[in-house]
């Protein structure tokens, strides 16, 4: 699996908040008159994917919005704008932070879902001895493959199991 780039979730971002499917600039520039909450993805974007001149010249009569978007681009420039973004520099308006913890809570989901599963995993075995079920019962009861049952516990592969089915197993081993 491809790890999520910056470029690649603020086109996501972006159109999602836009609430349409387009990444057309115009369209954009109309749009976030409405959506202010709009305005900073949409300069970021233009900016982490070399747009910023075409934005700069459709955001005319909006003096404010294109002084912040020479400020991202000069960064951009000096290889300073993740920096600045993620150590949320005083300089720049606090939303810009926002959207920045937002791409890092996505970038990292994969990362922590695994070691959430793994964390699960320590109780599934204590409770498992405890409880003195069997991996065959559990694999039966909760549809479980019991290969993939075998991969998790056993070689602590956090792939083989979904965050969902190891709460299913953890609710059904403290039930049992």
């Amino acid at each position: 699996m491809r790890r999520l780039t910056f470029a690649g979730f603020l086109e996501s971002y972006v159109r999602a908040l836009a609430g349409e499917r387009t990444l057309a600039l115009p369209r954009l520039v109309n749009l976030s008159g409405a959506e202010p909450r709009l305005v900073e993805p949409m300069l970021l974007w233009a900016v982490a994917t070399n747009r910023a001149d075409r934005l700069n010249g459709l955001l005319k009569g909006r003096e404010d919005v294109q002084r912040e978007l020479a400020s991202l681009v000069a960064l951009q420039e000096t290889g300073s704008l993740q920096r600045a973004l993620a150590t949320e520099d005083p300089g720049q308006r606090p939303e810009y932070s926002k959207v920045w913890r937002s791409y890092v809570v996505r970038r990292d989901a994969v990362a922590r879902d695994a070691e959430l599963r793994l964390e699960a995993r320590k109780r599934v075995l204590a409770l498992e001895a405890r409880k003195k079920v069997t991996r065959y019962r559990m694999a039966k009861d909760l549809g479980l493959n019991p290969g993939n049952l075998h991969a998790y516990l056993t070689q602590a592969n956090p792939t083989k199991l979904s965050l969902e089915r190891v709460a299913e197993l953890l609710k059904y081993l403290e039930a049992a």
